[in-house]
């Protein structure tokens, strides 16, 4: 992970008010919370920062989620007499680059 900050403090001081270990969902929140309050803060982590629910949990996995529930309910619709539902997947790779792009976006927003 990059320092973000490195113009916003003397880096040769090394001394922190605050050291945020994990750069996930709640580390970064924490981070941000502390800084806006004027503490100087290092936040450390490993891998992309958001953590694993932005980028391999919850966001992925629940837009995926979301996807399979609105072509299942779709699909129930024909249930009701005078409605005729129909959907199918007519595009994988697109569903896969929307979730791409939301993951992207959720990075973006925590970075």
């Amino acid at each position: 992970m990059s320092d973000c900050c490195a113009d916003h403090h003397d880096k040769r001081s090394g001394s922190y008010d605050l050291a945020v270990i994990g750069a996930g969902s709640a580390g970064f929140s924490a981070a941000i919370t502390a800084a806006e309050q004027g503490a100087h803060v290092a936040l450390t982590g490993r891998g992309t920062i958001g953590g694993t629910c932005v980028n391999t949990g919850c966001v992925p996995s629940k837009t995926l989620i979301r996807a399979a529930e609105t072509l299942h309910q779709a699909k129930a619709a024909s249930r009701f007499n005078g409605i005729a539902g129909e959907a199918r997947v007519t595009d994988w790779r697109a569903v896969l680059r929307h979730k791409d792009a939301l993951v992207s976006i959720s990075r973006r927003l925590k970075a």
